[in-house]
């Protein structure tokens, strides 16, 4: 992610903290389309995921290798699913875990910010952090599919 992303999540974060009743819409709403955007992914790459499944169990098929490009000995097609199948799966793991953070950046931006044990509030920079790191698994997710 480009510093000017990370620099435009924190300014985020901090006009909702600022005025929330003005701003604080605009913030649930950014996220809540991030979350939306992540599931449809997630769904879409685990989706895929099931369907090399099947195409690698039924490579024996002639129909299934027409399928290829290239070399398409069993040893190499095995290899091209494998690859493919792995980068999907990890397009679902990075969807998965910005879901995980956006879902925790929009609890923490949505609710008063409460105390921790040492009297502090939940700082600014810390909700800036996750959404950020949010916004790192966003990034390779996208790259993926």
């Amino acid at each position: 992610m480009e510093y000017g992303d990370v620099q435009s999540m924190e300014l985020l974060v901090l006009m909702v903290s600022q005025d929330p009743t003005k701003n604080g819409v605009l913030a649930v709403q950014t996220i809540r389309n991030n979350i939306m955007a992540s599931t449809v992914l997630a769904s879409t790459a685990i989706t895929l995921s099931s369907i090399i499944g099947v195409l690698v169990r039924t490579s024996s098929d002639p129909s299934a290798a027409a399928l290829v490009v290239g070399n398409r000995s069993a040893t190499a097609v095995s290899v091209m699913y494998f690859a493919v199948l792995t980068c999907f799966l990890l397009a679902f793991l990075c969807n998965v875990q910005s879901l995980r953070y956006y879902g925790h950046v929009s609890f923490l931006v949505s609710t008063q910010q409460p105390e921790t044990t040492e009297g502090e509030v939940v700082g600014v920079e810390y909700i800036g952090r996750a959404l950020n790191r949010g916004s790192y698994f966003w990034t390779p997710e996208i790259h993926l599919c």
